[in-house]
């Protein structure tokens, strides 16, 4: 039956308190917990009590954290996970913690990946299979991701978007020999996911690869806001 022996306040944020117990540990908890059990020197607690206990303080200091994650941006669950195991929580308490918030719709990976798409597609068009591995490499599951790339992608056609990546590389200082010009956006568009049906759809765009004054030009910004 432990029993504390020492309590340390510590008033880095957040506030913590440290425990020495007469078994030789210490541990970490919140103030809430603190009070809520009426901590003190000499008190003891039953094993049961003890253990109860620490997950309540895992769970709610877990909370927290996420909490502090998700106030500076948007995280799918796979990512808040990874960044909270770097923070010695256990990932039973951490799971706990994000099915809570999942509850009060602060953690969806349906919001986040309509979010994290749209603002691909805004700020950094690119194609289906870029897009695609971005969101695997974020943890998002493919019964949620592909829906959403179905909808994002018929507001914004793939042909579209290469049209709009195309027109900012060609804008560039390349080389005059028309060969190596198109050899590089080829590349760059690969690189940037399109398929070669999009690809050759720039190809084939005559005012586009000439260089010459369009519509392209005029809606490009328009177009990244629709």
């Amino acid at each position: 039956m432990p029993a504390i022996i020492h309590m340390e306040f510590k008033k880095r944020r957040p506030e913590r308190f440290l425990i020495y117990w007469d078994t030789g540990e210490e541990t970490v908890f919140s103030p809430e917990i603190v009070l809520k059990y009426q901590f003190s020197i000499g008190k003891e607690f039953g094993d049961r009590d003890y253990r109860k206990i620490v997950r309540e303080d895992q769970l709610r200091r877990a909370k927290d954290q996420l909490l502090n994650y998700l106030t500076r941006r948007p995280h799918s669950r796979w990512e808040l996970l990874q960044k909270t195991l770097k923070k010695d929580f256990e990932a039973e308490a951490i799971e706990a913690a994000m099915d809570d918030l999942e509850k009060v719709q602060l953690i969806s990976d349906e919001s986040f990946a309509k979010m994290f798409i749209d603002n691909e597609l805004r700020f950094r068009p690119c194609g289906r299979m870029l897009l695609r591995e971005k969101l695997k490499q974020k943890g998002i599951d493919s019964t949620i991701y592909e829906p959403a790339l179905d909808e994002a992608y018929k507001k914004k056609t793939a042909d579209r978007l290469a049209e709009i990546v195309a027109i900012k590389f060609l804008r560039r200082k390349l080389p005059d020999d028309e060969a190596k010009r198109k050899e590089r956006l080829i590349r760059h568009l690969q690189s940037r996911g399109f398929a070669w049906d999009q690809i050759n759809h720039v190809l084939h765009n005559e005012d586009l690869m000439n260089g010459e004054k369009s519509e392209f030009d005029d809606t490009e910004d328009q177009a990244l806001e629709s």
